[in-house]
């Protein structure tokens, strides 16, 4: 997925894609009990416009979802071209999802339902859940960082608010410090394209979600192409940062960069995602255009293939605690 990266810039737009819906969702009837076992990864996987659950033990698939059988309209179908992000949230009952033809979407593991739908923009590559369930998204292709009512009713809903910037790939919640943190294109000292990354506020208003307070709190001087932004397992107030070179470490108390991998068994760039549990470590590295066909570790060796599957990014099944609370209940914020 190859991008034209723009500058920074701050302006608050209405998105025209749909307003809200109501038209009836075909939620499968037959429902079969889903045991999540201690290992899982969550994988996007295009070649199916499907969520795959994958149990790492036995490597065989435990759960799928896709559009088609979980009776999403015709009408919103093509949002899902293309899944790029997979996120367990509340505590592991639900998945966040974006893909690139446009949709963000929260489903219900149990039953397959589709909870709710937005439309993020072109090319959505990242989602978050905020404190009160709403939604916030990064599109890289248009630049928009979008927050979205969660509305399970009329389930398809456009952004509430978005504000621009370039080349967005990733938003993350910081529930310690409650702040959203995203990275975008920027230029160095040199008028060069580097990496910037920003921090966000949440107005916590649960009819009208908005980020306010923008701030640049780190530059990346000599890097570019900033992608994956996720917490570090186990390691207090750490972030992984990937970009088309590198693995970072970001402490957020320190506001520091290091690198992940001091010695590399391989050439560790382009990484499209990465997750930690316990000390086992999954990225996603591409063997064809963006996507590949299975996980692999810090060391290069392959974690499973699925021939034919083309995987944009995997995820371990766990809690996210640096987000999100140890009980992570789906309510939703009534406040206006």
């Amino acid at each position: 997925m190859k991008m034209i990266f723009f500058n920074i810039s701050l302006l608050f737009i209405g998105l025209s894609f749909f307003s809200c819906s109501e038209e009836k969702i075909e939620t499968p009837t037959e429902v079969k009990p889903v045991v999540i076992p201690e290992k899982a990864y969550v994988l996007a996987e295009q070649s199916k416009t499907s969520i795959v659950i994958m149990d790492a033990e036995t490597k065989k698939n435990i759960w799928s979802w896709d559009p088609f059988t979980a009776g999403v309209p015709y009408t919103y179908v093509q949002l899902f071209k293309n899944p790029s992000e997979v996120k367990p949230v509340f505590n592991r009952k639900y998945i966040l999802m974006t893909a690139s033809g446009g949709a963000v979407a929260l489903i219900r593991i149990s039953d397959h339902k589709l909870m709710f739908c937005g439309n993020a923009g072109r090319n959505p590559h990242s989602a978050e859940i905020l404190p009160d369930g709403n939604i916030v998204t990064a599109s890289s292709s248009d630049h928009l960082i979008s927050t979205f009512v969660t509305d399970t009713v009329k389930v398809f809903c456009s952004a509430n608010k978005t504000l621009k910037l370039g080349d967005a790939h990733n938003v993350v919640w910081d529930k310690k410090r409650e702040l959203i943190y995203a990275t975008a294109s920027v230029k160095n000292s040199n008028n060069e394209n580097c990496v910037g990354l920003f921090s966000f506020e949440y107005n916590g208003k649960g009819q009208n979600p908005e980020l306010v307070n923008m701030k640049r709190i780190k530059t990346m001087e000599d890097d570019r192409g900033a992608h994956d932004l996720f917490p570090v397992e186990g390691e207090t107030d750490k972030l992984w940062l990937t970009t088309l070179n590198k693995v970072y470490k970001y402490n957020v108390e320190l506001n520091d960069f290091k690198e992940a991998f001091e010695i590399e068994a391989f050439k560790i760039e382009d990484i499209k995602s990465i997750d930690k549990m316990g000390n086992e470590i999954i990225m996603l590295k591409p063997i064809e255009e963006w996507w590949t066909d299975g996980l692999i570790n810090e060391k290069g060796e392959n974690l499973f293939k699925l021939k034919g599957s083309k995987i944009y990014k995997g995820r371990w099944m766990r809690d996210n605690l640096f987000s999100y609370p140890e009980v992570h209940e789906f309510v939703l914020s009534n406040d206006n």
